[in-house]
């Protein structure tokens, strides 16, 4: 407790302390079992650590201060709420609550990043159960505390498998439709676009356009890119609200509105973008994401490649350098690549290097996803394995050698598989079914005609 206080006292700002400090802090406040500094500092320094895609670090720290919670469980017969002894439930006051809900959902939120959808679930669940069970909870009026939450169910329901098959429908209507209430009252904008957000993606993949529009044109008149943008993501860890921009202009696209689709690239490229921070690269990708299949089919290739490098390749490069890590790191040589090809396609560019043949040749290559990115991936327009096996396709056009030909289609092809897949789960309505089909009818063709040689 002493050293603790000691490292204070020569603290009068917590952002300008390097994290070896901040960790050391943590530790003595930790050992002293103090509850809420400890669960303050484990926030800052958790929520640092994923803001530079260091996933794995935020969740030690966040599990490390729950731990300090759990102390005081006396026996393992004692009755708990969420893994919590009911006397420390009892007893917390108002601002307690708040910051092992915040605590909780941030862990949830980390877990949720890494692909660890079942416990990022069940932080998710027991911050709620936390909060109906902490006598305190009915004092509190302003309950935004719990946004986030909703928000992170949302994000794991787009994976599937967290409800019956025949309920996942009626519960994600349920839970968006109370989201978008719940902030509504509470008169938020940074909450009430992102609800708004979470409403337009909820319609956008059941393939009602029009309402999710409308959605967006809601969220326009409530969030300020100025304003609203780094709260969203202080909140909901990436800017949800700024995303939905890419996934209306998506809607517009199916709706054949081409013209206004790439009105809304253009405003996300040259007006909003810029505005972002460019550490936070994994929200830059996702706001982009959308964008780019748009633009490869209206042939601006290299406007996809150029803002790539501006807002993605570079940003990560300086910031993260080669060993850098950040959840959609996977998809960045694909996407590079095969928008290269797209601009030889185009003519803009005179060859293909035939380092990138030998390079989708390697055992890992062209991509290397698991099903569950996949999916995520194909709710913001096309899933990895797709890009993967278009990749082999045109390379496998290009290459003179017969053997290396037959390797490609082979390795396109299980890629191709896998895409049609996914795509076929997300429905024939979804823009990743519209970029995959072709690429899957072209390797059948191919295949029946070597068949047939």
């Amino acid at each position: 407790r002493h050293a603790a206080s000691a490292i204070e006292s020569e603290i009068s700002d917590l952002e300008e302390v390097n994290y070896r400090t901040k960790m050391k802090l943590f530790r003595h406040l930790k050992e002293s079992g103090n509850k809420s500094k400890s669960t303050e500092l484990a926030l800052n320094v958790g929520k640092n650590f994923m803001y530079l895609g260091l996933n794995l670090h935020s969740i030690r720290v966040f599990e490390d201060a729950l731990d300090v919670w759990h102390k005081d469980k006396n026996s393992d017969n004692d009755d708990t709420v969420a893994g919590f002894s009911c006397q420390v439930i009892e007893s917390l006051d108002e601002s307690d609550l708040i910051s092992l809900i915040k605590l909780q959902t941030a862990l949830g939120q980390a877990l949720g990043t890494l692909d660890r959808k079942k416990e990022s679930a069940q932080a998710f669940e027991d911050a709620l159960e936390v909060f109906s069970e902490a006598p305190v909870s009915a004092e509190i009026r302003n309950r935004s505390v719990l946004f986030p939450i909703y928000s992170g169910l949302f994000f794991l329901l787009k994976y599937g498998g967290m409800i019956e098959p025949g309920q996942e429908l009626a519960y994600e209507h349920n839970l968006v439709t109370n989201f978008v209430e719940e902030t509504r009252l509470n008169g938020d904008p940074v909450h009430y676009s992102r609800s708004l957000a979470m409403q337009g993606e909820f319609y956008s993949r059941q393939g009602q356009y029009e309402d999710a529009i409308f959605c967006h044109e809601r969220l326009k008149r409530t969030y300020n890119v100025d304003q609203h943008s780094a709260l969203v993501i202080e909140n909901y860890a990436t800017d949800r609200s700024a995303q939905n921009f890419g996934i209306t202009a998506n809607c517009l696209y199916r709706l054949g509105r081409v013209e206004e689709a790439l009105d809304i690239a253009d405003t996300v490229l040259s007006d909003m973008l810029p505005k972002m921070d460019p550490k936070n690269v994994h929200n830059s990708m996702i706001m982009m994401y959308p964008l780019l299949w748009i633009l490869k089919n209206e042939k601006m290739a290299e406007k996809a490649v150029t803002a790539m490098e501006e807002f993605v390749f570079e940003p990560f490069r300086q910031h993260f350098g080669n060993k850098g890590k950040t959840p959609l790191l996977p998809l960045y040589k694909p996407i590079k690549a095969l928008f290269t090809i797209a601009m030889y396609l185009e003519g803009q560019v005179e060859v293909i290097d035939e380092s990138m043949i030998s390079w989708a040749l390697e055992p890992a290559s062209p991509i290397s996803v698991s099903k569950n990115f996949d999916t995520a991936m194909a709710n913001f327009g096309r899933c990895g394995s797709s890009i993967g096996a278009e990749i082999c396709l045109h390379l496998s056009k290009y290459t003179k050698s017969e053997d290396t030909r037959k390797e490609l289609m082979a390795k396109g092809w299980k890629l191709c598989q896998t895409a049609m897949e996914t795509a076929n789960k997300c429905g024939s309505h979804q823009t990743t079914y519209f970029e995959t089909k072709p690429i899957y009818d072209e390797y059948v063709s191919l295949n029946n005609k070597s068949d047939e040689e």
